[in-house]
C-alpha cells in the first residue's frame, strides 16, 4: 500500500513540476524580417573611385622614373656594343670594355625585375586600399538602410558585337533587379565625397549624383 501511494505521490509531483520546466526553456526566436538585398557593381565603383586612379597615376609616374633608369643603362650598353666593334678583339681595351658591357647588361636586367616585382607589389597594395574602402561604405550604407546582404554584380550592357561581352552577359549571376536595388552610384557619391585628393588642383569630372534606395 506504502508503495502505491508513493508512485502516485512520485506522479503527481511530475505533473506539478513539468509546466514549470517548460517554462524555463528559451524562448523561440523571433521570425525575421523581409530579406532586403542590394547589388553593387564593384567594376565600376574601383573605375569611378577617384582616390583609385590618383593612386595608378602616381605609381604609374614612380615606374616611369624606375623605366627612365633603366633605359639610359641600356643605351649605356649600345654605346659600348659599338666600341666593341672598333677595337681588336682580344686587346686590353676590347677586354675592359667586354667587361663593362657585362657589367651594363646585368645592371639593366637586375633594375627591369627589381621594377616590376615593385610595380606588382604597389598595385596589389592599392587594389587592397580600395577594395577595403568600397567594403566599409557598402557595409555602412547597407546597415543604415536596412539591406540583409549586398551582392556584387555586372550592370554593364550587353555588347551585341563582342562575343565575349555576350558570353560574361549570359553568364551573369543577377539578371534582373529593381532599380532601387543598385547602389553603386550612391557608395561612389559617398567615397569620392569623402576622398582628399593628394593634389587638389587636379580637375575632376562632375560626381554622378546617387540614385540607391530611397531614403526612408
Amino acid at each position: 500500500m506504502k508503495k502505491t501511494v508513493s508512485v502516485v505521490a512520485l506522479a503527481c509531483c511530475i505533473g506539478l513540476t513539468a509546466p514549470a520546466m517548460g517554462q524555463t526553456q528559451p524562448a523561440a526566436a523571433a521570425p525575421a524580417g523581409p530579406v532586403k538585398i542590394g547589388l553593387v557593381d564593384m567594376a565600376r565603383v574601383f573605375k569611378e573611385y577617384n582616390k583609385f586612379e590618383d593612386m595608378r597615376a602616381s605609381l604609374k609616374a614612380e615606374m616611369e622614373v624606375a623605366l627612365a633608369e633603366a633605359k639610359k643603362i641600356a643605351a649605356d650598353a649600345e654605346k659600348v656594343k659599338e666600341e666593341l666593334k672598333l677595337l681588336k678583339p682580344g686587346s686590353a681595351e676590347f677586354i675592359k670594355r667586354e667587361t663593362d658591357l657585362a657589367q651594363l647588361s646585368s645592371d639593366f636586367e637586375t633594375k627591369r625585375k627589381v621594377a616590376n616585382v615593385q610595380y606588382q607589389r604597389k598595385e596589389a597594395e592599392i587594389f587592397q586600399d580600395i577594395y577595403v574602402d568600397s567594403v566599409g561604405v557598402v557595409k555602412l550604407y547597407a546597415e543604415h538602410f536596412k539591406f540583409s546582404m549586398v551582392m556584387r554584380f555586372n550592370s554593364a550592357e550587353l555588347d551585341k558585337t563582342n562575343p565575349s561581352s555576350l558570353a560574361n552577359g549570359l553568364n551573369k549571376l543577377v539578371i534582373y533587379h529593381r532599380p532601387q536595388d543598385d547602389i553603386t552610384d550612391a557608395v561612389i557619391d559617398y567615397l569620392n565625397r569623402r576622398y582628399t585628393p593628394t593634389n587638389p588642383a587636379v580637375p575632376r569630372a562632375a560626381t554622378k549624383p546617387a540614385t540607391g534606395p530611397a531614403r526612408q
